[in-house]
């Protein structure tokens, strides 16, 4: 993707992406998004990169990806988030990459509640929100995202062959970055212009059906603690609805999914297991990490 007269040719898109910066090399798409959008970028703007020296996801954890292989991208968009919209930057980009993917090739992708995009229990795709301030004190958010594209075994760390893959290896055989971004813009925008609007129902009922956490025993680590039980379903903020093994429900808006079972292999083992309990650590980022951060924090 070297011109961007090649995704604009075709792209069904009011806003998003009809401007668009490419780079054979940044630090960081997000952060030079943030740059642009504190100066009165205008919404939609896309920067593309074909490599990232700096890339991040979250938890400052690194986004491996060989030199066009892969889409490594970030939107500056301008809605003033509601404080019941916090969670829902990250699931509605994932939601639109599952989405985009599926249409694109048939890939039985799914999401990883809060931000990441699965295909046979592998991350294919990663999305990281962040808020910011323009010069005239209005907020923007920035949704980055990456996706493996046409990333081969080998390109991939040997610490992350077990849980990584890309959409080459999965479809067997090289799928376009053009198409694929342009299907990608499509869907953000959709559930975009929903999101501004509040009609974010049907959003949340498309993530609950592509939600591969649903129904599963799982574990999440928050910076108040690590709480666990069975997945109910995403709320209508975004955030995730868990009932342990008492029947006593928690939602959670920030934090990360670090184990899963089924829920009949996390009711056989009930007796071995605390559902509902927290075990404090101390965390060195912000509460709203997941979705936000201040200036200076690692980034996609």
């Amino acid at each position: 993707m070297k011109r961007s007269a090649e995704i604009l040719d075709g792209l069904q898109t009011q806003i998003v992406g009809q401007e668009i910066e490419i780079y054979d090399q940044l630090s960081s798409t997000n952060d030079l998004a943030l740059q642009r959008g504190i100066e009165g970028g205008r919404e939609g703007t896309l920067i593309l990169a074909e490599h990232q020296t700096g890339g991040r996801g979250r938890q400052g954890r690194r986004w491996h990806a060989p030199p066009g292989s892969s889409i490594l991208a970030s939107l500056i968009l301008r809605h003033r988030l509601l404080a019941n919209q916090i969670g829902l930057p990250n699931l509605i980009g994932a939601l639109a990459i599952a989405a985009a993917i599926r249409e694109l090739t048939n890939l039985p992708a799914q999401i990883k509640w809060p931000n990441d995009v699965l295909i046979h229990d592998k991350k294919v795709s990663g999305v990281l929100t962040e808020l910011e301030y323009d010069q005239d004190h209005q907020p923007f958010f920035v949704m980055g995202f990456g996706v493996n594209v046409n990333t081969l075994p080998a390109d991939f760390p040997n610490e992350l062959w077990a849980s990584a893959t890309s959409l080459r290896i999965e479809a067997g055989r090289e799928i376009s970055r053009v198409l694929l971004i342009q299907a990608i813009l499509s869907q953000i925008e959709k559930n975009y212009l929903c999101l501004k609007c509040g009609k974010i129902a049907s959003i949340i009922a498309e993530a609950n059906r592509l939600l591969y956490i649903q129904g599963k025993w799982i574990q999440i680590e928050t910076p108040a603690g690590i709480f666990d039980g069975v997945v109910e379903k995403i709320d209508l903020d975004g955030g995730i609805l868990l009932q342990n093994v008492s029947g006593d429900r928690r939602k959670l808006w920030v934090g990360e999914v670090i184990h899963t079972r089924s829920e009949n292999q996390a009711i056989g083992n009930s007796n071995k297991m605390m559902y509902g309990k927290s075990k404090r650590r101390e965390m060195n980022h912000h509460v709203s990490r997941s979705t936000s951060r201040k200036r200076g924090e690692n980034n996609v």
